[in-house]
């Protein structure tokens, strides 16, 4: 097995001078650094974890926890910050809950076991005994896709309630006074529950209530999604636009309503959420939340690298901005009846 006095053998730098390249990069002269990296690729040399840990106190390991990875924003923020953290050193170690708290508490107590540095979950919707454990063991941490008006916790993110508003808003300029809602899973999904009561919110400004009929929730797959949108579109005084939790249930509406026979826009307003790829890729092209998932990715890694970084209690930091409304083919006036 090679040893550590090897490479720094071959590299001509000292043994510390190699611990350092591993657990402070950024403290070595990039010629330094190059040398000992190339000294390192030249022998395979793979370092003993539990001893790089006791020198440094540090296991260049960030736990990254989300819902799942079928969300297209979401993979995209995780790729985003483990591709910013790389550059420091760091692997990130990334696994899913599938929108149960108890496997989440579960994963986060085996990523604190593994000695990890700091950790990134997605939301505000956590098992409660969760944070509280983070917190008393003072590890960084940073909550994606997330506001906190309290201040207790470092978040990214923006105000999910505020920019549903803003997508009624549009529809009500338009003209409409008939809507539907497919907001997803309601019963395990917080952030659905937080944007239905932005719909709500948004309409009743204009004193627009909407029907308990009106609201129909799915899981996310396709027929599901269909299916609510048939019963909804089959109805008398069929609702004129169609909110969408996010973009993919969109997409599972408009092609519903192409089998159908119904135009979109010109029978039914259909919006989405988030801007993924395929709200430009589909005919009509899909009005929509523009949710900034590499800003996101981006802004997380700072905050949790900031964290690490900081001797002491720092204060929680929080970063929010304002997701825009997208518009595009998929909205219009109301028919004229």
């Amino acid at each position: 097995m090679v040893s550590l006095k090897q490479v720094a053998a071959l590299a001509g730098v000292s043994s510390s001078t190699v611990s350092r390249a591993m657990v402070a990069p950024e403290r070595l002269h990039p010629k330094t650094l190059k040398k000992v990296k190339e000294a390192i690729a030249s022998l395979d040399y793979v370092p003993f974890a539990p001893a790089r840990v006791l020198r440094s106190g540090r296991s260049r390991t960030i736990g990254i926890v989300a819902p799942t990875l079928m969300n297209e924003l979401y993979a995209r923020a995780v790729d985003t910050l483990e591709s910013e953290f790389l550059q420091f050193g760091y692997t990130g170690l990334l696994t899913c809950h599938r929108d149960s708290r108890d496997l989440e508490l579960s994963i986060v107590r085996a990523l604190i076991e593994r000695g990890v540095d700091g950790l990134a979950l997605i939301g505000t919707s956590h098992h409660p005994d969760l944070l509280t454990m983070v917190r008393k063991l003072k590890l960084p941490y940073v909550l994606m896709w997330a506001i906190d008006r309290e201040g207790v916790h470092p978040t990214v993110g923006y105000d999910n309630q505020h920019a549903m508003g803003r997508v009624t808003e549009h529809l009500v300029s338009l003209g409409h006074v008939r809507f539907g809602v497919l907001p997803g899973p309601l019963a395990t999904q917080q952030l659905a529950a937080v944007r239905l009561s932005g719909i709500r919110e948004g309409l009743a400004r204009h004193g627009i209530a909407l029907r308990p009929e009106a609201v129909v929730a799915t899981p996310h797959d396709s027929e599901s999604v269909r299916a609510a949108t048939r019963h909804l579109l089959s109805q008398v005084n069929a609702p004129t636009a169609l909110i969408c939790n996010n973009d993919r249930i969109a997409a599972s509406a408009i092609a519903e309503c192409r089998s159908m026979g119904i135009s979109v826009p010109h029978r039914v307003s259909i919006t989405g959420f988030g801007d993924w790829e395929l709200a430009t890729l589909g005919s009509p092209s899909l009005t929509t939340v523009h949710s900034d998932a590499v800003r996101i990715g981006n802004l997380s890694a700072k905050n949790l690298l900031e964290q690490i970084n900081h001797c002491g209690d720092p204060v929680p930091k929080q970063e929010e901005f304002e997701a825009k409304l997208i518009v595009r083919e998929s909205t219009s006036n109301p028919p004229d009846e």
